[in-house]
């Protein structure tokens, strides 16, 4: 097997876990408020995480070791002061995203909020254009184009409004306009990821953010409430639920990281955009009785193609 294979299957195991917590979160926004569940969520996270270093720190590992086995067995890796400003930086625009998108999926269907992501590498090409001058070619701009064209298409609104109508309807539908504001700050993280996880390890690196924005939303709820006691009864609802939503968090997030090492990060996103779109559409369709799909199922895919445009051009 080649690593450029090795790379995609990883990857596409990354998108599997994306596209199962995505359906588990839109399940959590159903019992908990959205800051207990991104606080259970990733203290889950972290706490499964842990001792998975513990055993990585007793095994063996030398140069002749699979880049696997090194990603997935290390230990606690030595940490430089120079990881902690993209590390932070990223647990940062995480705390946003990560409250924004249960919100958007506890007030919204999830076959009109999640296919909004796709718009994360629009908004990586225009940031890069705005601050880096780093202007798309010929063919990102089309890829561009096309993902705004699936994102208008996606719910055309009250035909009184007119031409207009779609993004009236965007702005009513608040879960829309709350994924694309969650785009725009993932549009920033998985560069910060990759250098932070790059100094340490994909396995460090994940526990580090889901500890950090876990015990945030935790700290803020227990000020807030005056005590634990509102925080752990909504915990208590569906315990054995947070702690799946978790494993999937490991996977989709460690999976990532460790693509990057086998393919470039254009590949691996193109993939989980793809996946996480359509896996969200059926899922809404199939398990949370959401109908009238064939228009976002046919939007999804125009901005799919339009992804992958922009992430092959660079």
């Amino acid at each position: 097997m080649t690593s450029t294979t090795l790379g995609f299957l990883i990857a596409l195991a990354s998108a599997l876990c994306w596209a199962c917590l995505d359906i588990s979160r839109k399940k959590l926004g159903r019992h908990m408020t959205a800051t207990a569940a991104v606080a259970s969520l990733m203290l889950f996270h972290a706490t499964f995480v842990f001792p998975i270093l513990v055993v990585g720190q007793n095994v063996t590992l030398d140069d002749s070791s699979s880049k696997l086995a090194q990603i997935f067995l290390g230990g606690f890796p030595e940490v430089g002061s120079t990881y902690f400003l993209p590390a932070i930086i990223s647990i940062i625009l995480n705390l946003g995203a990560n409250f924004l998108y249960l919100r958007a999926v506890q007030i919204s269907p999830l076959s009109l909020t999640t296919p909004y992501l796709a718009f994360t590498p629009v908004f990586t090409a225009l940031v890069a254009l705005v601050f880096l001058d780093q202007i798309p070619s010929g063919w990102g701009w089309l890829g561009i184009l096309i993902v705004c064209v699936g994102a208008f298409t996606m719910n055309p609104g009250d035909s009184k409004d007119g031409i207009l109508a779609p993004l009236k309807a965007l702005w009513t539908e608040r879960g829309s306009f709350y994924m694309l504001i969650v785009s725009l700050l993932w549009s920033f993280t998985p560069i910060l990821d990759k250098k932070s996880s790059g100094m340490t390890s994909p396995m460090w690196h994940t526990m580090f953010l889901a500890a950090g924005i876990g015990m945030t939303f935790a700290i803020g709820r227990i000020v807030k409430d005056r005590g634990p006691k509102k925080l752990l009864a909504e915990v208590s609802t569906i315990p054995l639920f947070v702690a799946l939503s978790a494993m999937f968090a490991i996977g989709a997030m460690t999976f990532q990281l460790a693509s990057y090492e086998y393919i470039d990060v254009a590949y691996m996103e193109t993939i989980k955009r793809a996946l996480g779109v359509f896996g969200a559409i059926m899922a809404g369709y199939f398990l949370f009785g959401e109908r009238n799909i064939t228009r976002r199922l046919v939007s999804a895919g125009i901005m799919c193609i339009g992804v992958a445009l922009i992430l092959m051009a660079g």
